[in-house]
């Protein structure tokens, strides 16, 4: 059933965000980030995109203090209302596949990740491996080297996505590539990140398409009402689909979409966007919100004050 109407949200701002790359990530999305999110959502339709665990972007959205918007987790296999505290789609795995990945990723020497309803679930032999992704993440993360306590996990919870990690990328992407191989026929399929790891999911579930059942719930059919904003990872489909980027350019170098004589003009573009994300052509004619101090995020919650008090907002 769609949501009722709300011309102040019109628009929609799609983050997608890692939260458990590193400590400066970490220190992005709860510290200086957070205020982006959290002021967004006051004004605008907020979708949280990630590959991570339902659990973890739940705790995320509870510390950053985030009351409207929704989360899409596990590449697009879970979407949570955050004002409707509830789980709105949920495209789990099958357990035997999930054994089956698990045990190919192990055998490859790899560190697998499983993201359980409750909570997530990790499996090294190399400690070492286990605690350097743990510093990382942005909670404790429980490990295990015992193949047959990750059995049980797996048995007693229902997996939405599984995480295979590599030293470095160059390892993970030939991996991702034999993996992809051996499973074209199967009911899942690998992804990769930014970083060295890949996501393992059922094959209809991407962000993208989780988007666009959220464009569905909010009666909302024009992408040039969909603002893209990859901070640390980056879905390409989106990127594509969606013409409004916000694109980190750490993240734009990355991506398959971009090279570097575009990037730059996307950077010069971050300010104009981050303004019509907010404020109508009619708030903006004489400039008066148009400068580089929008992007401060030590700066965004005072100038959103500022405008909410003086205008309405778009």
């Amino acid at each position: 059933m769609a949501e009722k109407k709300d011309n102040r949200f019109d628009k929609i701002f799609v983050m997608d965000i890692n939260p458990g790359n590193d400590e400066i990530t970490k220190e992005l999305v709860i510290g200086r980030f957070a205020r982006v999110l959290k002021n967004a959502s006051l004004y605008q339709n907020i979708i949280i995109t990630s590959h991570s665990t339902m659990s973890l972007l739940k705790h995320m959205i509870k510390d950053i203090d985030i009351k409207h918007g929704y989360v899409v987790s596990d590449n697009g296999a879970r979407i949570y209302s955050i004002h409707q505290d509830k789980i709105i789609y949920d495209n789990s795995m099958d357990k035997e596949d999930v054994l089956a990945i698990l045990h190919y990723a192990i055998m490859q020497n790899s560190l697998v990740l499983v993201s359980g309803t409750q909570r997530e679930y990790a499996y090294s032999l190399n400690l070492l491996n286990a605690l350097s992704l743990n510093k990382k993440h942005y909670l404790p993360l429980p490990y295990t080297n015992d193949y047959s306590k990750l059995v049980k996990f797996v048995n007693s919870t229902i997996v939405h996505s599984v995480l295979v990690f590599h030293k470095d990328r160059s390892e993970m992407l030939k991996a991702l590539d034999e993996f992809n191989t051996v499973a074209k026929n199967w009911s899942f399929f690998g992804l990769a990140g930014q970083h060295s790891y890949f996501v393992v999911t059922s094959k209809e579930n991407t962000k993208y398409n989780a988007i666009l059942k959220i464009m569905e719930i909010l009666q909302v059919s024009n992408v040039d009402k969909i603002y893209y904003y990859a901070l640390n990872t980056i879905s390409d489909l989106c990127v594509k689909a969606f013409k409004n980027h916000l694109i980190h350019q750490d993240i734009a170098l990355n991506s398959t979409y971009y090279n570097k004589i575009n990037i730059q003009a996307n950077v010069d573009n971050i300010i104009t966007n981050m303004r019509h994300a907010f404020f109508s052509d009619e708030e903006t004619v004489n400039n008066t919100y148009v400068t580089k101090e929008i992007i401060d995020t030590k700066r965004l919650s005072k100038i959103m004050s500022d405008a909410k008090n003086t205008r309405k907002i778009d």
